[in-house]
């Protein structure tokens, strides 16, 4: 953005652009996957990401770079809320919130790499573009290459008997259907407490490589200056062309903004393994949440105040824990209450309503962040103090066991649903047509097949 001459408040709204188009259609593919499949808008996504992202390479303006941005918000909107609807399809109630890990930890991988290479690659210029396009080109060709991988690797997760009865789709249903969601009780404070850390966390996203440039940008440049005198002293660097000082600046502001997100990534690796091994089980979601958000809270506030980048890479640490414990916890308490043929449909709910968040926040954060750095930070902290008071009304996930009662359970049915005898004599299956898994169903005959 900068190259091309823009200002902080044009990288807001390049982010709200990709939102709202994620915001109108992240429902619809969801709705879509609930009727024809995951896989088919798995795929869809993958090959969207490659072409967008290659689009956002070759662009030679701004103009472009929007463009670029709308498309990948259209074609790439299915990713997240049909991932979450896969991972929902294969795993138990008690399990879901590892199984959301993975993905968290899939993430984190690509934190922790992805910002590591495209510091180094961002060094190199391919086919006369500007060395700053270079990542963008190597995204698309990751794209491309997970696209071929799932094309003849990914089986489909939703039966075909569980798969949702086909009806129109219309973007302006997004509307009503974030409406009907937060009015329902059984979702609508876990969707209410994910808007409110949305919206804090849009900060981090939108405005955290912006505090890093304009609060440190002398700093950056007295690096860059330190380099190149260290490398060439026989030459001054006020000697070199404008260009070459900017691009040279440039590469030392990419590599501050590349150590932090690789300090969130490796952390955001490490807090999801500890999620897969059980954390969430034995502290139970809804705790997560609660810790994951106050935690959040903390690291905002002292962003917002951190004088040095050392400081900045600590509280990074907390940025990356907060949100491993409040993402996958908070994904499977939302998803726990949904049928298969709902999923994707709730799913793309969920990620409709945090594009919404995200088409507000960045151009209002990043407008703010040309005024002073800490005061997106410090909004986005009492928002996520919201978000905090908010979650301790939250209760554990229906099915796992409550780490306050080891031995009890929550029914695996939604809240409000009437039960009837079994024909051992248990209270435990509901009138909805849904029985209790087997394993929570005492005397259970050994012949039952596990869901009937």
């Amino acid at each position: 953005i900068t190259h091309y001459g823009g200002k902080p408040w044009v990288g807001g709204v390049l982010l709200a652009g990709f939102s709202v188009t994620q915001f109108i259609f992240s429902p619809i593919w969801g709705r879509v996957s609930d009727q024809r499949g995951r896989r088919p808008m798995i795929l869809l996504s993958l090959i969207g990401s490659s072409i967008s992202f290659l689009a956002f390479g070759l662009a030679p303006n701004l103009v472009i770079l929007f463009l670029a941005r709308i498309a990948a918000g259209i074609l790439s909107a299915a990713s997240l809320p049909t991932a979450q609807s896969y991972i929902a399809d294969v795993t138990p109630p008690d399990k879901r919130a590892s199984g959301m890990a993975v993905l968290g930890a899939a993430f984190g991988i690509g934190f922790a790499l992805g910002p590591a290479i495209g510091g180094f690659l961002s060094r190199y210029q391919v086919f006369g573009l500007p060395s700053l396009a270079t990542p963008s080109l190597f995204a698309a060709l990751l794209s491309l290459v997970n696209f071929i991988w799932a094309y003849f690797m990914l089986p489909e997760s939703l039966k075909k008997e569980d798969r949702a009865v086909k009806r129109r789709e219309s973007a302006l249903d997004v509307f009503p259907g974030i409406a009907r969601a937060l009015r329902n009780p059984d979702i609508g404070s876990q969707l209410t407490v994910f808007a409110f850390t949305t919206f804090a966390f849009t900060a981090v996203e939108s405005s955290f490589s912006w505090l890093v440039l304009l609060r440190f940008r002398d700093v950056l440049k007295r690096g860059a200056i330190q380099a190149w005198q260290t490398a060439h002293p026989e030459a001054l660097f006020t000697s070199l062309s404008p260009a070459h000082q900017q691009e040279l600046v440039e590469k030392a502001q990419t590599a501050a903004n590349s150590r932090v997100f690789l300090i969130v990534g490796v952390t955001v690796l490490i807090t999801q393994i500890a999620v897969i091994g059980g954390v969430a089980r034995k502290v139970g979601e809804n705790r997560m949440v609660i810790i994951g958000s106050l935690l959040l809270t903390l690291s905002l506030l002292g962003i917002a105040l951190a004088p040095t980048l050392l400081l900045i890479n600590l509280l990074a640490v907390g940025i990356a824990v907060g949100n491993g414990f409040m993402n996958s916890s908070l994904s499977a308490l939302i998803t726990q209450s949904a049928k298969p043929q709902e999923r994707g449909a709730l799913s793309g709910t969920q990620q409709g309503l945090g594009s919404l968040a995200r088409m507000i926040a960045p151009p209002i954060n990043n407008t703010l962040v040309q005024t002073n750095p800490a005061i997106p930070f410090f909004g986005s902290a009492i928002i996520m103090g919201v978000a905090f008071l908010l979650s301790l009304r939250l209760k554990p996930l229906q099915g796992a066991p409550d780490p306050a009662h080891p031995g009890a359970s929550t029914p695996p049915f939604p809240s409000g649903a009437q039960t009837v005898p079994s024909p051992s004599g248990a209270e435990n299956a509901p009138r909805n047509g849904h029985a209790a898994p087997e394993s929570e169903t005492p005397t259970a005959p050994a012949s039952r097949k596990p869901g009937l």
